[in-house]
């Protein structure tokens, strides 16, 4: 057995005995491998600890509780191995940056905690997608204000969103575009704040605050704001695990925090279209410095 078989294992058995104590140490038995060096193995395959894997993995099963059942947080806390509400609570924020308590009542959110509801266990392909087609360290950019034109959908169905990306294309032209921004396009995916619903917005730079905005589009102002910009490569089917790279592995260890300026991804002359192994395309997550 090599080393990703014998990760994609363990990962199994993680998902299957989540909650039981000394998770850790069964793990190595049913590998085969010491614990030291196990450890050191599954940290070069998913660039994450065993430890800090299976914390996270818990967490993300807490926050799916948080929303469906009406268990009581405490007991969510110990059933995820956390000695005290309060521990839970410390590690539930540094992972989502909210509280327990604000995520089970919040349906309004700002930013993109439902993603928590999609997010999965590595399996191989997800883990040559770590390996091969995320940049894992962001650039960090300023950007000034961002003037965006283009037409929206509720949700994020992939044929609907393919319709409303030949749609918008049809009429780009009728757009007054910032000088300079051929070829470039963006897709602002945002929550709603009616419960998890998302809305999808596909547009382009428009030249000012000031230019009209033709009929039935929409227009959409984002004030001046730091992004982490990470690029992502490959066909628009691994773009989850990408997003799952961002906010569990990458934003929790950063010691930034997420603000509530909305995300967006941008695609220029790199994307060569959503099926393609060789497409880039670029990630801006808003963030800030902790305080």
């Amino acid at each position: 057995m090599n080393y990703k078989e014998s990760v994609i294992k363990a990962i199994s058995y993680i998902e299957d005995h989540m909650f039981d104590e000394n998770l850790n140490v069964k793990i190595t038995e049913v590998t085969g491998y010491s614990q030291y060096h196990f450890h050191r193995i599954f940290l070069s395959v998913t660039r994450c600890s065993v430890s800090e894997y299976i914390r996270k993995r818990r967490l993300t099963r807490a926050a799916y509780d948080l929303f469906h059942t009406n268990q009581r947080i405490i007991e969510i806390a110990i059933k995820c191995g956390f000695e005290s509400q309060e521990a839970f609570a410390r590690a539930f924020r540094k992972m989502f940056s909210i509280s327990p308590g604000q995520f089970r009542k919040q349906r309004d959110m700002k930013d993109t905690l439902f993603r928590t509801m999609e997010m999965h266990p590595l399996n191989e392909e997800r883990l040559q997608h770590l390996h091969t087609g995320i940049s894992l360290e962001p650039s960090l950019v300023h950007m000034e204000k961002l003037n965006l034109v283009g037409m929206s959908i509720r949700g994020v169905e992939s044929d609907e969103v393919g319709l409303l990306w030949r749609s918008f294309r049809q009429r780009v032209s009728e757009i007054k575009r910032k000088p300079n921004s051929e070829g470039i396009y963006y897709a602002v995916i945002e929550l709603t704040g009616e419960q998890w619903e998302v809305s999808y917005t596909a547009c382009v730079e428009a030249d000012n605050e000031a230019s009209p905005v033709p009929a039935g589009m929409i227009a959409k102002l984002f004030p001046a704001t730091t992004y982490a910009v990470f690029s992502h490569k490959g066909p628009l089917d691994r773009l989850n695990d990408t997003f799952q790279y961002i906010y569990e592995t990458w934003l929790p260890q950063s010691g930034s925090v997420r603000t509530n300026a909305p995300e967006f991804a941008r695609y220029d002359q790199r994307f060569l279209g959503p099926t393609n192994e060789d497409s880039v395309l670029d990630i801006y997550i808003p963030i800030r410095s902790p305080s």
